[in-house]
């Protein structure tokens, strides 16, 4: 996603709109402050005084935002809002829906967020996943290679593995220090992973994930985990709203969507948060359909990062 030049007044509409919904709940968490500081200083760089911020009504948002991708993006920046304080509540998801309305959106991440404040979990976790990278790359998979080539890789996860496949990743191990197969490799055997291929391991679609990490120099801490799937939404050339709300919900919001791990709770920071966003909107290809991490495994690491246009994140 790449990030356009926000007019000033436009960023202060969204950011009096991201603030309506944050004390829809009566108050303006810590996390909440954060969140927009961080949308301020990452994503519009723009100069509000966010202590003077004054709540919108939706007819005004309506006439200070042109339809386009402006009016999308304070949505999707609104149900990052409703859920960056750890729980979704039934007040902010109204402020929402009546945002959409007054926008002419698609109310589909209303609906999302609603199931996330009602607790209809398995609603909320089939939205995400269908969403993010893991259903975009199914998609993929799918279109390119046909139903039978997705199934082979979740058969691992069964128990049933492909030694042929794992043994490919596994020679990775001889690839030269400083590439990005080698630090691939040295990033899966420090964590103690598995392999593509090997029993118990995640479908080889999530490697793409798994270079991210390494490309971007992030670890696997739940609050790293948030930061890199950040920063993979923003690597993504189309919506990135559920690609942040993955992150959200697995490390934060206590909801799992992620196939091999467990979910977790209150571990973002949602000024690292938006930094890492931010990085990943700079990334100069949509690393959810462009990339395939054969092709990249040879080359030099800081090449490869000075290609994509992978900015240092100090």
């Amino acid at each position: 996603m790449q990030l356009s030049r926000v007019p000033e007044d436009v960023a202060r509409a969204g950011l009096r709109a991201l603030y309506t919904v944050c004390i829809a709940d009566g108050e303006l968490s810590a996390l909440e402050r954060a969140f927009l500081r961080g949308v301020q200083d990452h994503v519009l760089h723009s100069h509000v005084d966010l202590d003077a911020l004054e709540p919108i009504a939706t007819d005004a948002l309506a006439a200070a935002i042109a339809p386009g991708a402006h009016r999308e993006r304070v949505l999707a920046g609104a149900v990052i809002a409703a859920c960056v304080d750890g729980r979704a509540t039934d007040d902010e998801v109204d402020v929402l829906a009546r945002l959409a309305t007054a926008l002419e959106l698609d109310p589909a991440p209303v609906r999302t967020a609603r199931r996330l404040a009602k607790r209809h979990l398995l609603l909320a976790r089939v939205d995400i996943a269908r969403r993010a990278l893991a259903g975009h790359k199914v998609r993929q998979t799918v279109r390119e290679e046909g139903v039978i080539a997705m199934v082979a890789q979740l058969m691992p996860m069964m128990g049933i593995a492909d030694h042929a496949l794992a043994a490919r990743y596994r020679s990775l191990a001889a690839s030269p220090a400083g590439t990005l197969g080698r630090a691939y490799f040295d990033f899966v055997e420090s964590n103690g992973f598995s392999f593509p291929g090997e029993p118990g391991a995640g479908p080889e679609i999530i490697v793409v994930h798994d270079c991210l990490h390494v490309l971007g120099g992030y670890g696997t801490s739940p609050a790293d985990e948030i930061e890199v799937a950040s920063f993979q939404a923003g690597c993504h050339g189309g919506d990135p709203l559920y690609g942040l709300l993955f992150g959200l919900a697995q490390y934060h919001l206590g909801v799992q969507v992620a196939p091999v791990a467990p979910a977790e709770s209150m571990h973002a920071d949602p000024e690292r948060m938006m930094r890492a966003f931010a990085r990943g909107c700079r990334v100069e290809r949509d690393m959810w359909s462009d990339f395939r991490p054969w092709d990249h495994f040879a080359k030099p690491l800081d090449a490869l990062r000075a290609e994509l246009n992978v900015l240092p994140t100090a």
